[in-house]
């Protein structure tokens, strides 16, 4: 096990540390930045993340039990490199990383929610809100344990704020997408988009997450519990702009009820028109307005 330079103050804190405390949690602000900066990151050699663990494997669609990958099976994205353990699981990571990568930089969760960085057992782990958490477990302290034996939803968002102070650039660029306020889908609930009958669904005020700085709203209680289950599936693709637009080079809003759900992702566009121009190749449309967000 390898210790950062705070691991022994942030385990001694963390040992002091009552399981039902948690720091205040401070003001969000959120986009994720095209390159990590791996002096930020808890990355190995070759700027390796997980020590080589295999991202999606941690969950349910990977077998929910972490595994090595294979080091001839990897990908880079934004500055850090994965391992797999096949072609399966490397595109999965390929079409929605953020949803696979570890929260925090892969710090252990626990330490950077009183603001330290601690090293983790890649195998100490829990999935909360669809994101990966990463912990340390070792002779000083077993931190997921004490996690999950305090109020863990107060301990997210101090680690979410600490995350963000130490590291401002983790985030998304909220200018970067269509979302007035902050507010998604102009407050549709993005659940509804999805199953045997798509519709457009008005969220409700009350029953609201913000998943990193976007925020949210959803008919029912079983809506919002299938959002936090996985909130990459139900966001909107491109950052809710029309995709078509964006495969020509331009910027258009989508509106919230001229949609489609293609390859299980939503897409919203400006018009009517633009839909159809959709359907006649989605798959060249969604992958040009993919490479066009990512670029802007």
């Amino acid at each position: 096990m390898h210790w950062s330079s705070l691991a022994v103050g942030a385990l001694l804190a963390c040992l002091a540390f009552d399981t039902a405390h948690a720091a205040a949690p401070a003001p969000q602000t959120d986009d994720v930045a095209e390159r990590a900066e791996p002096d930020k990151w808890n990355l190995g050699k070759h700027r390796l993340a997980i020590e080589g663990y295999d991202p999606v494997t941690y969950f349910p669609e990977g077998g929910g039990d972490p595994k090595k990958g294979d080091a001839k099976i990897t990908e880079r994205h934004r500055g850090v490199v994965y391992r797999f353990r096949d072609e399966a699981h490397r595109e999965l990571f390929r079409a929605t990383p953020e949803r696979y990568e570890p929260a925090y930089g892969g710090w252990c969760a626990w330490a950077m929610s009183s603001d330290d960085r601690v090293e983790v057992d890649p195998e100490s782990f829990l999935i909360q809100d669809g994101e990966l958490l990463l912990f340390y477990d070792g002779f000083f302290a077993d931190t997921r344990k004490k996690w999950r034996k305090g109020d863990v939803d107060a301990l997210k968002r101090s680690a979410d704020a600490n995350w963000k102070a130490y590291y401002p650039h983790a985030y998304r660029d909220l200018s970067r997408w269509n979302a007035a306020d902050g507010l998604a889908l102009g407050g549709h609930d993005p659940v509804a988009y999805f199953g045997t009958a798509p519709k457009v669904v008005a969220g409700k005020a009350p029953i609201a997450h913000t998943y990193r700085d976007i925020t949210y709203r959803f008919a029912d209680d079983a809506s919002r519990k299938r959002f936090l289950q996985d909130p990459n599936r139900y966001e909107p693709r491109a950052g809710g702009w029309d995709p078509v637009a964006l495969s020509a080079g331009e910027r258009a809003a989508g509106t919230p009820r001229v949609f489609r759900v293609h390859d299980d992702h939503l897409w919203i566009f400006a018009s009517e028109a633009n839909a159809a121009r959709f359907d006649e190749d989605p798959a060249a449309v969604a992958a040009a307005a993919k490479k066009a967000f990512r670029e802007r």
